[in-house]
């Protein structure tokens, strides 16, 4: 019982030493970048990728309905049956917590420290012209237009191999380091639970598992997978996933993978614009009566699943990325428009040609 319970404190204390390390990688995110992030990393993620594709099901849902139908319970019931003290259980809370944090920041997390993909592109010092935004937006609006009336249903396992064969072309043309992806993706049995908290797809850092909403309209599933690849790939930040996803969809080959990639992004430039109703009403008038329909579609499915659920699912998350030093927590998603518009200034094309 004692050997046990200096393993628990070791568990512990072997987690606030790596806490430590951490504050201290912190400063130093090129060295996180060139020996973790194009070092360590590309062999982690494709070792565990490689296992967890072996299996037909999420690991990470399996153990996640394990320890809630069957670890609560069975602790529960010790506590009532006076079998486990607190302070047992306040130590065993602690340490399994102290192995996950390991897990998580070795296996992936240590990549919030790495160097920012903005300074990486060259893209901080891009002068912009008085008229970027409005000019990058009306172009996203034309492209989504027109790529409506083309694009067809596709199966995902296309959509999947459409986005990873464009992954490699465009990482080529940025000179970034391409990094193992797990080509597979799996659904959520539990499936309302991502609704609940209108989840439309997750990356797990523990088994470097894909997941997807099953229920997301077809237009919406590539622009999803890419951004979460984009997290498997290393990219923490929530809006280079998106500016990545946005890049990769936008220059794939398939229309509805195209259209996906233009079609995700109206949402954060309307947000941007949340305080200048006039201006947002111009690019409203832009848009055609097939993605406005689209919009209508995707923002009823989301409507009838929020709740309180959902609200808690988003002020967690905030909060989580916030101690991930991200300033802006849940807002940093749409800082995805900087970086596009910057990259479009850089790169001379407002956005990428439809092919």
């Amino acid at each position: 019982m004692q050997s046990a319970t200096k393993i628990r404190a070791g568990i512990i204390g072997l987690a606030l030493t790596f806490f430590l390390v951490l504050q201290l990688l912190s400063n130093y995110p090129h060295s996180v970048e060139k020996y973790y992030t194009n070092g360590i990393y590309p062999i982690l993620t494709l070792i565990v990728s490689k296992i967890s594709s072996q299996f037909p099901f999420s690991i990470t849902e399996f153990l996640l309905w394990t320890a809630l139908l069957i670890g609560v319970p069975h602790t529960l019931n010790r506590i009532r049956q006076k079998r486990m003290q607190l302070g047992s259980l306040i130590l065993n809370l602690l340490s399994i917590s102290a192995v996950i944090y390991i897990w998580f920041y070795l296996f992936w997390g240590i990549n919030y420290l790495r160097q920012p993909l903005k300074s990486k592109l060259d893209l901080e010092n891009v002068q912009l012209e008085i008229d970027a935004f409005d000019s990058t937006f009306v172009e996203i609006i034309r492209q989504g237009n027109e790529l409506n009336l083309k694009y067809s249903i596709q199966k995902i396992e296309h959509i999947n191999r459409d986005i990873d064969s464009t992954y490699d072309e465009i990482f080529s043309q940025l000179g970034l380091r391409k990094i193992p992806r797990n080509q597979s993706t799996k659904k959520f049995v539990g499936n309302w639970l991502l609704n609940m908290t209108t989840t439309s797809g997750f990356f797990s850092p523990l088994f470097h598992e894909i997941h997807y909403n099953r229920d997301m309209l077809i237009f919406e599933m590539p622009f999803v997978l890419a951004h979460e690849k984009a997290h498997q790939m290393g990219y923490t930040s929530e809006a280079e996933a998106n500016f990545l996803a946005h890049l990769v969809c936008t220059n794939a080959r398939e229309p509805l993978v195209r259209y996906s990639g233009y079609f995700s992004l109206l949402g954060y430039f309307f947000r941007s614009l949340k305080n200048d109703e006039p201006r947002a009403e111009f690019f409203r008038s832009l848009i055609d009566e097939g993605v406005k329909l689209d919009i209508q579609a995707v923002r009823e499915r989301w409507r009838s699943h929020e709740g309180l659920i959902s609200k808690f699912s988003s002020k967690s998350y905030d909060l989580y990325l916030k101690a991930n030093r991200v300033r802006e927590g849940i807002q940093s998603y749409s800082r995805v428009v900087d970086l596009v518009i910057r990259y479009y200034g850089k790169t001379n094309p407002t956005v990428a040609a439809a092919k």
